[in-house]
């Protein structure tokens, strides 16, 4: 999600869907359900385009209420998953500097950081996650 996406309403709700819809490229979209209660969604970019240099390969959002309970590190790991699945060697994902909980959710998984750059947001931490075995690894 975007700072700009209002989802707590009916009408919001169905404009972010709309506006993941449409962006470019293939994209695997998976809801975190818990009980028929959404929980929050997560998202795998398939390229490279520009849209994925700025916001990662993979981006995630829980609602307030089901934070600090592994939400997060499990979809990711279910959607590593799926991006070993269709060939991705790694995947890059982009947070704020400040998002603690997400730097620690990628950093669950193997993140390296690459370095931090300023964006239109402001500054955000950038990592590499493997997803499939580099060669010689594990021999």
């Amino acid at each position: 999600m975007l700072p700009i996406d209002e989802v707590d309403s009916p009408g919001g709700f169905v404009a972010w869907v709309a506006r993941l819809d449409g962006e470019s490229g293939a994209c695997t979209y998976r809801w975190i359900v818990d009980g028929g209660r959404v929980l929050g969604g997560i998202a795998l970019r398939h390229g490279f385009g520009e849209f994925v240099q700025w916001a990662g390969h993979i981006g995630y959002g829980i609602r307030p209420s089901a934070r600090q309970r592994g939400v997060a590190t499990w979809a990711l790991g279910r959607m590593l998953d799926k991006a070993r699945e269709l060939g991705m060697d790694r995947v890059l994902l982009v947070c704020t500097a400040e998002n603690v909980a997400s730097v620690k959710t990628i950093e669950r998984h193997g993140g390296v950081l690459e370095g931090i750059r300023e964006t239109r947001l402001g500054p955000a931490r950038r990592y590499w996650i493997f997803v499939s075995p580099r060669d010689g690894a594990g021999d």
